[in-house]
């Protein structure tokens, strides 16, 4: 919740910041939680890299990108749920899905673009 009001960026400044007291009244208004609890996500968020603070005002910046959390999401899914196996991961969710031939294809296909980008 706190990363996702952060890549929106309504409550940024200029420089792309906002004090922490500022984001915990935005995450009130819109989440209902509480400043104890924002807080408590900002550490966790800062422990993680996903934002920067500077002092003295307490002011945060996200330094993570919603497109570089998600990746790293997607590999941390793969290595646990599938021992780091991409085809374990695949056959999970083709095994009870028909698949028309166009999506066979659409497939194929990329599994070609991958291999052009090995080469």
């Amino acid at each position: 919740m706190v990363m996702e009001v952060l890549w929106e960026g309504e409550c940024l400044d200029e420089n792309g910041e906002i004090q922490a007291l500022e984001l915990s009244k935005v995450l009130y208004e819109k989440y209902d939680l509480g400043k104890t609890s924002c807080y408590t996500f900002f550490g966790r968020l800062l422990e993680k890299g996903a934002i920067a603070r500077r002092y003295p005002k307490y002011t945060i910046k996200p330094i993570v990108t919603r497109e570089e959390a998600l990746q790293e999401q997607r590999e941390e899914a793969i290595d646990k749920f599938f021992q780091g196996s991409f085809i374990s991961f695949c056959k999970t969710f083709l095994k009870d899905k028909k698949i028309s031939k166009e999506e066979i294809q659409e497939m194929k296909d990329i599994i070609k673009d991958f291999e052009k980008l090995e080469k």
